[in-house]
C-alpha cells in the first residue's frame, strides 16, 4: 500500500518539527514526474514479459496529497478473463476515519478490452486520470498500460498514454523476430536498435536401442547452444545426455544445463522408454529441444535428456561497440541402434533439434 506522507500543520505548536515536515515533503515532490508520477516499476523494458513491481520508495500524487510506500509491492493481475486484453495500474483511495490522517492507496492490476471502456477521463482540475463519486475522488489510473498475451507467454506492448487523448504518446514500437534452426549464426544488431532478446533451447539427447541378445551402439548427447560476443561466450545451454546400458540396464539421459548471463532453464531427464520433455517448462519461444524416446521393442530402453533453454537479453553495453552476435543451436542426438536384424524397430528415437529466436524492436 502506499501511506500518506505526513504534511506541516496549519498552525504548528512546534517550529522546528514543522520545518523537518515541510522540508521532508518538498524532498519527495522532487521524485514526481509525468509518465509514472514517483513511482518506480520493474520489468517496463520492451523485451520483458514479467508484470511490473513497484519498488519501495515510490511517490504518488492523489488529489493534491502525496503518499509513499517504504515495502516493495508485488503487483498481481487477478482479471482471468482472456477478452480483457488490455491492463492497467489503478490506485485506490481507502478512508479510515474523519479527519484522513490515516487514508492510505492499494494498488490493483485491472483488465479492459480494446475499446478502453474502463479507463476514466482525463480530470484537469485534479491533473489525472481519477475515477469520482459525487465529486470525491476515488481512484486514480496511471498514465499507462500493457497487453497480456497468452502467445508470447506474458505482458507485451507497455505503453505511456498521452493526457489528452488515450493514445500513445511519441512512436509505436514495432516488433522483429528472427528465427534460427540447428547451426552456427551471425546475427547483426540494426544500429537503431538499444538491445535484443535471444530465445534459445538446446539439442535433446537420444534414446535407447532395444536390448536383445546382442551388443548395440549408444547414441549420442544433443548439441550445445550458446551465444558469444567478441569471441566471449556469455551464455550456454548443455545439450541433453543420450541414453545408454550398463552391464545391467538401460540408463535415461540426464537434461541439459543453462548457465551464463540471462534467464536460465535446465533441462528435464529421460526416463524409462521416454525422453525428457522441456516443453511444459520452456517459457521462451524458441522450440524443440526434447530428448528422443528408447525403442519401444526388447527387454528395456530409456530415453534421453532434453536440452536446457535460455532467455537472454543483450544490451548495447554489452557487445562494448561491436554488432555483432554469434549463436551457435545445437541439433539433436541421434538414437541408439542395435545389430540384430530386427531393424530400425530396435532404435531409440533422435532427440529433438535446438532452435533460438531472436527479438527486437525498432521504432516506426
Amino acid at each position: 500500500m502506499f501511506k500518506l506522507i505526513q504534511e506541516p500543520e496549519d498552525n504548528p505548536k512546534d517550529l522546528l518539527k514543522s520545518y523537518r515536515t515541510q522540508n521532508i515533503l518538498m524532498q519527495k515532490m522532487r521524485l514526481l514526474h509525468t509518465a509514472f508520477d514517483g513511482i518506480k516499476l520493474t520489468n517496463w523494458h520492451d523485451n520483458n514479459r514479467e508484470l511490473p513491481n513497484i519498488l519501495r520508495g515510490s511517490i504518488c500524487e492523489f488529489g493534491g496529497r502525496l503518499f509513499e510506500t517504504n515495502e516493495d509491492i508485488t503487483l498481481i493481475d487477478n482479471t482471468n478473463n482472456s477478452s480483457m486484453d488490455l491492463r492497467y495500474i489503478k490506485l485506490k483511495l481507502i478512508q479510515v476515519d474523519e479527519n484522513a490522517m490515516n487514508d492510505y492507496l492499494v494498488v490493483e492490476v485491472v483488465g479492459s478490452n480494446s475499446n478502453n471502456d474502463i479507463f476514466p477521463e482525463y480530470d484537469y482540475d485534479n491533473r489525472g486520470f481519477y475515477v469520482s463519486e459525487n465529486g470525491i475522488l476515488k481512484e486514480k489510473y496511471l498514465r499507462i498500460s500493457m497487453k497480456y498475451s497468452k502467445a508470447l507467454g506474458g505482458y507485451v506492448d507497455k505503453k505511456y498514454w498521452n493526457i489528452n487523448d488515450i493514445m500513445r504518446a511519441g512512436v509505436v514500437l514495432k516488433r522483429h523476430t528472427v528465427n534460427l534452426s540447428a547451426g552456427t549464426h551471425t546475427f547483426n544488431v540494426p544500429d537503431i536498435v538499444n538491445s535484443i532478446t535471444i530465445h534459445m533451447t538446446s539439442g535433446g539427447g537420444g534414446g535407447t536401442y532395444g536390448k536383445l541378445d546382442t551388443i548395440g551402439v549408444d547414441g549420442s548427447s544433443g548439441g550445445k547452444s550458446e551465444i558469444s560476443i567478441n569471441g566471449k561466450v556469455i551464455t550456454t545451454c548443455t545439450g541433453g545426455k543420450t541414453g545408454y546400458f550398463n552391464r545391467f540396464d538401460a540408463i535415461p539421459g540426464e537434461g541439459g544445463i543453462a548457465s551464463g548471463h540471462g534467464k536460465l532453464i535446465n533441462g528435464v531427464s529421460g526416463m524409462s522408454k521416454n525422453g525428457g520433455n522441456l516443453e511444459p517448462h520452456n517459457t521462451t519461444l524458441a522450440k524443440g529441444g526434447n530428448g528422443g524416446n528408447g525403442s519401444n521393442n526388447g527387454i528395456s530402453s530409456a530415453g534421453g535428456g532434453s536440452g536446457a533453454a535460455a532467455i537472454v537479453e543483450i544490451t548495447r553495453e554489452m557487445m562494448a561497440g561491436s554488432s555483432r552476435v554469434q549463436i551457435i543451436v545445437g541439433s539433436g542426438g541421434r538414437g541408439g541402434t542395435n545389430s540384430n536384424n530386427h531393424g530400425a524397430v530396435d532404435n531409440g528415437d533422435r532427440g529433438q533439434d535446438g532452435s533460438a529466436v531472436i527479438e527486437y524492436f525498432s521504432r516506426g
